[in-house]
């Protein structure tokens, strides 16, 4: 039970499965300014108080689990500032390349609390928010290309 609650807090910060191929998470929906604005506020609200409801795990004095559900504890903070930040720039106008740098932060920050969260026995207290999160983080990525080789890839290449 408590290893499915780790994957669930994983997926919930995943914004994406992580077992899908790079390749099968590309784009597949055409940029809608109005809807990804909307899924985007949704997930402000989600993960708002994230952090809080994993302040109330029994393993947050666990001297075996404290370090790392401080770090995820963190990591959650990122997570709700970069969601309030890009729902505040979609808000504003701005389009799918202006917010794709803070998308991408949310994705390797949520890869990095997935390593943690492995980790880190999360009770089922945090169970609803997560998978409230989890679901809208699935409707948003459809809209994100996935990033096209930057220079040093392409310069490893040759």
């Amino acid at each position: 039970m408590a290893r499915s609650l780790v994957v669930v807090l994983c997926a919930a910060l995943a914004f994406a499965a992580g077992v899908v191929p790079r390749a099968a998470r590309a784009q597949t929906q055409t940029w809608n300014q109005e809807v990804v604005t909307t899924l985007a506020g949704q997930l402000e609200k989600s993960v708002s108080g994230l952090r809080d409801v994993v302040r109330g795990s029994p393993n947050k004095d666990n001297p075996l689990f404290k370090r790392k559900i401080y770090q995820i504890i963190d990591n959650l903070r990122l997570i709700e500032q970069s969601s309030t930040s890009l729902h505040s720039a979609l808000k504003k106008g701005a389009g799918m390349e202006e917010t794709l740098p803070t998308y991408k932060r949310l994705q390797q920050i949520r890869r990095d609390t997935e390593v943690l969260a492995q980790q880190v026995d999360i009770t089922a207290v945090t169970r609803p928010k997560l998978d409230e999160a989890k679901g809208i983080l699935e409707k948003i990525e459809p809209y994100y290309p996935n990033e096209p080789e930057g220079p040093a890839e392409k310069s490893e290449a040759k």
